[in-house]
């Protein structure tokens, strides 16, 4: 049996919280150990969110059901009218995920069937210590850029994989290449862009690096080497652009990494195209469907290497 670690958070957080809260001799110390368990989430950030919504919307429960139950008495109708006046207050104000624990601490004064200062001062003070350990425990998270890294770095051989098998094929024919690359490469890219999001959510400050963003965009040229492929396949016909092209698929397959080196080869894509169009006519039909076939693959590759330039100039990527 495995124990993860927002697992052992979670136990050790609803301790912790019990024994703060009796250490402060609280009232329904117990209550602190749910609001530690609520507020304990996947990331940083989605803690803290979490723990201002809870906290905002105990504070203002309390506040709440002060004024109606001072006003209208303790009984389940005013109760009932309390719920009904909290909740669109709570969408209103986007603290729906508050609701359960203020609710409990209403019960805690209806209980009571009183509404002093100290009691409302010891329900804060147990949400503030539920809130506290929670944010204390989860300030640790795994850093994940290790795996970021690693399947980044799986993801780009596997597109020079691609790249040169399409090569190859363009300059030989059929080589046997099953493809598989290109099945595990979806999968590759899904699991870097969860690990992205988990993070940056664990980013507090501005996240610079842009992990997302890279994903995406090599998820985007993904669909363009998937467009690709019907178009490399149905070549049979031995033409001096299949060859000339090849060449350049086996260039760019040498040089997929992180850094932006496509406008290099956008310039080199753009010069050999106008040197084909300078070769002499197609003497048949099939050479001409050959050659247009290829002057396709070269339009996709043109949108393959905008794609990163673009992501660079907007993204400001740094990975």
């Amino acid at each position: 049996m495995k124990i993860g670690l927002r697992t052992v958070k979670t136990a050790l957080g609803a301790g912790v919280s019990i024994w703060v809260a009796e250490l402060l001799h609280l009232q329904f110390s117990s209550f602190a150990a749910i609001i530690c368990i609520l507020c304990i989430e996947k990331t940083k950030k989605q803690s803290i969110r979490s723990s201002l919504e809870r906290f905002s919307a105990c504070t203002l429960s309390l506040v709440l059901s002060g004024l109606v139950f001072r006003t209208l008495g303790f009984n389940p109708l005013v109760f009932s009218l309390f719920i009904l006046l909290f909740i669109p207050l709570l969408v209103r104000l986007r603290l729906q995920k508050g609701f359960v624990n203020s609710v409990v601490i209403v019960l805690h004064i209806f209980t009571l069937e009183k509404f002093t200062l100290p009691i409302a001062l010891n329900e804060l003070q147990i949400v503030m210590i539920g809130v506290g350990v929670a944010i204390l425990l989860n300030s640790y998270m795994p850093n994940v850029e290790k795996n970021l890294k690693e399947t980044k770095s799986t993801i780009e051989e596997k597109f020079k994989k691609i790249l040169f098998e399409y090569g190859a094929y363009l300059e030989k024919g059929d080589q046997g290449w099953d493809g598989k690359e290109l099945l595990e490469l979806e999968e590759n890219l899904n699991e870097g862009k969860i690990l992205a999001i988990q993070y940056e959510e664990n980013q507090l400050g501005a996240d610079k690096k842009g992990y997302y963003h890279y994903f995406d965009m090599r998820e985007k040229q993904f669909v363009i080497l998937n467009r690709m492929l019907p178009i490399v396949s149905s070549l049979h016909e031995d033409v001096v652009q299949r060859h000339l092209f090849a060449q350049f698929m086996y260039e760019i397959s040498a040089d997929v990494k992180s850094e932006n080196s496509a406008f290099s080869h956008l310039q080199r894509l753009e010069s050999q195209h106008q040197k084909m169009k300078e070769l002499e006519l197609p003497k048949s039909r099939t050479e001409f469907e050959t050659r247009a076939s290829v002057f396709h693959l070269m339009n996709e590759m043109e949108y393959y290497l905008k794609t990163k330039i673009n992501y660079y100039d907007e993204k400001q990527i740094d990975v």
